[in-house]
């Protein structure tokens, strides 16, 4: 695979100039929107709309710099459309307005495309998975720009350029996805699979305020000052991941992407051109930095599993009882319910597949997810796991052959 260009531009507000400068900088530096798009294509742009919230809060892609790629894409292609298909899909043109995007898409002049239904696409050469429900936003468009949001992620760490794609499943369809594909390892070469079939032509990462800490949804805003621009969604992750101090080798889309040839992680063949990232790295950056657990799979390890695995934590002080973790929660029936005896939700952990919905789209900020003590001990106790489960094995062979 060919070295990866990767434009890193100031952008330390997001004031409509600054923005506009920076994108168009950025653009340039990569070889400019003509080598990218033609004409006479359908464009969608897809931000990252994980639910409604107000662009302050650094929860979805910032409506400038929405505005801003819009603008430059418009010069060039006349028929531009966008959209997401929001982690809480039901009130979707809700989500848009609260976010800031559709009025400035108003005041564009750019329709709304259709996130909300969507079409079962065989997949061949998919890795998780040979077929895909994708929205028939994707499918009618020639070209897609992903406007990804710089954020850290409770189940694959950070969430960028690759993970953006998950929003083109349309509906109720990603929590079912989060269901048939609970392993944090296994979801990740799902979002590589998207990625590769949505094949973005462009991205444009807003980098200028991130979030750290309890992402996606409930973290905090971090000023970081800059956009990062590039056709290749492993390299822009991969500087994302650098600007936050964390190794990429511990983020599992970056890894897969890599493998499946979706683009390049090694810093040797990704050339940054623009800033200097040295200036940009936040080395405090609250961000877990440690591969996500893989368990080894051993049927007696499976039934402790529940011990090792972070799992989301209700704070009953911040808890509204809005019951949107039972809404949102993949799992049938319910992990969630409602007991007489408690005032919030309750978990049934035995069952929790670990995909952090409920905490994702919690809207009171009330699910965190807590880290097990006994975690410090799952090397070993892996390790006695799959020696036992060898043994069971080699004493059933024994017996099935006498």
């Amino acid at each position: 695979m060919n070295d990866s260009l990767v434009a890193l531009v100031k952008c330390d507000s997001y004031a409509p100039h600054i923005v506009e400068k920076a994108v168009r900088d950025g653009i340039a530096l990569i070889g400019g929107i003509e080598t990218i798009l033609s004409p006479h294509e359908k464009v969608l742009l897809k931000p990252n709309i994980l639910k409604g919230a107000e662009p302050e809060r650094a929860v979805t892609t910032h409506p400038e710099v929405f505005r801003a790629v819009a603008k430059i894409v418009k010069e060039y292609a006349s028929n531009v459309r966008y959209g997401d298909s929001p982690g809480d899909p039901i009130s979707t043109m809700g989500s848009y307005k609260k976010s800031g995007i559709a009025q400035v898409a108003e005041e564009l002049g750019i329709p709304v495309a259709d996130f909300d239904h969507g079409k079962d696409c065989g997949f061949p050469e998919g890795v998780a998975t040979k077929r895909l429900t994708i929205a028939n936003a994707v499918l009618e468009s020639d070209a897609i720009i992903s406007l990804p949001k710089l954020k850290t992620h409770g189940l694959t760490r950070m969430t960028g350029a690759i993970k953006n794609q998950y929003g083109c499943v349309p509906g109720m369809v990603k929590g079912q996805y989060h269901a048939q594909f609970p392993d944090v390892f296994l979801f990740s070469k799902l979002l590589v699979d998207i990625c590769r079939f949505v094949k973005p032509r462009l991205y444009v990462m807003d980098a200028c305020v991130g979030m750290e800490g309890n992402g996606p949804q409930s973290g905090d805003p971090r000023k970081i000052g800059c956009l990062i621009i590039a056709t290749d969604p492993v390299a822009i992750d991969t500087v994302g991941c650098m600007l936050m101090n964390l190794d990429p080798s511990f983020v599992p889309p970056v890894v897969y992407g890599k493998e499946a040839g979706l683009g390049n992680c090694e810093r040797e063949k990704i050339t940054i051109v623009g800033e200097n990232i040295n200036d940009y790295i936040v080395k405090d950056f609250d961000v877990v930095r440690k591969l996500p657990s893989k368990l080894p799979k051993s049927r007696i390890l499976g039934e402790i599993r529940r011990l090792f695995i972070p799992r989301p934590v209700i704070d009953k002080l911040k808890c509204v009882v809005c019951k949107k973790c039972i809404e949102v929660c993949p799992v049938d029936p319910k992990v969630l319910s409602m007991k007489q005896s408690k005032r919030e939700p309750q978990y049934d952990y035995r069952r929790c597949i670990r995909c952090y919905c409920c905490q994702e789209l919690c809207p009171a900020k009330a699910i965190n997810i807590y880290e097990p003590k006994l975690k410090k001990m799952l090397p070993f106790l892996s390790y006695i796991s799959l020696f036992l489960s060898n043994l069971y094995s080699r004493k059933a062979s024994q017996k099935k052959g006498s």
